[in-house]
This record gives structure tokens, C-alpha cells and sequence, in this order.
């Protein structure tokens, strides 16, 4: 059996370390570039800083020996809702959803992200985004997320 919650201050570098994993497989998967440590280091900086001005909040499945095996992020932003938009507005994205290998295929990751997008929408985002890797579509699919109409092309040589 699994407990949720949020996320500690102290839990964010496991967090990080979660987030390097999560980008390692869309990697292998969506050939997005390998992040290196200084990248990673930046990333959970960014992460602490998002949190402590309360714009990031990470919700956690823990196994019953303590042990951190899923996270899933809630960050608030200020963006334009579509292009042309005469304002901002307050966007909820779905961030650095990740499982433990060992804990996949047990409703962790669909869990958390229920619960983020719960804590997003009592913030007051009327919409949530994501970036997914191909394999997690599916499953997005599932809870209700819907493809952008947004294309994009890489200009640079391979």
C-alpha cells in the first residue's frame, strides 16, 4: 500500500534526481537531449526557489518502508491562454511526473497527477498543460488531456 502527500522542502533533491531519470527515458523514447549534473543542479535550485514563493508543489507516493517511489509537480504561471490573447492568464502545468520502475502500472502516476491538478484548480488555473513523452500519452489521454494545436521543428542539424 502507497501513502500520498505533498512533498517536503527535504524531498526536492530526490525530486530532482527523479526529474534527471524521467528526462533520461524521454531521451531514449523522444531523443530529447540528456541533461548534464549542472543542468540537474538547476533544476532543483529552480525547483526550491518555485516552491518556497509557493508557485511549486510537488505531491509524492510513499512505499511502507518511508521510501519515495512517484512524484508528480503543480507549478503556477501567468501565460497567454491562446495566441492573440489580450491578457494573461493563470496556467496550472503538470510537472516532472515520474515512477520508480519496480512501482509502474499501479495507478501512482494517475493518482498524483489527480492530485495536482486538485491543488492547481484550488489556486484558481481554469486550464493545465503538460510536456509529454510519447510512451505517457496514453495515459494523459486517459485523464482527460487533450493535444495542443502547436507544431514544432527542430532547426538544427542532426
Amino acid at each position: 500500500m502507497y501513502e500520498t502527500r505533498q512533498a517536503t522542502e527535504l524531498e526536492l533533491e530526490q525530486i530532482s534526481e527523479f526529474w534527471y531519470k524521467m528526462t533520461c527515458e524521454m531521451s531514449e523514447i523522444d531523443q530529447i537531449p540528456i541533461p548534464n549534473q549542472e543542468r540537474v543542479q538547476k533544476v532543483k535550485e529552480l525547483f526550491e526557489d518555485r516552491a518556497l514563493k509557493g508557485e511549486l508543489m510537488f505531491r509524492v507516493a510513499v512505499n511502507s518502508e518511508g521510501h519515495l517511489v512517484a512524484c508528480a509537480g503543480g507549478l503556477l504561471r501567468e501565460e497567454y491562454l491562446y495566441p492573440l490573447a489580450a491578457e494573461q492568464t493563470l496556467i496550472g502545468w503538470v510537472v516532472s511526473v515520474y515512477t520508480e520502475q519496480g512501482y509502474r502500472k499501479q495507478g501512482l502516476a494517475r493518482l498524483l497527477v489527480d492530485e495536482v491538478n486538485t491543488w492547481l484548480k484550488e489556486k484558481g488555473c481554469g486550464r493545465v498543460r503538460l510536456w509529454s513523452s510519447t510512451a505517457a500519452k496514453p495515459l494523459y489521454n486517459d485523464l482527460g488531456f487533450s493535444q495542443m494545436p502547436i507544431m514544432t521543428k527542430s532547426l538544427i542539424d542532426d
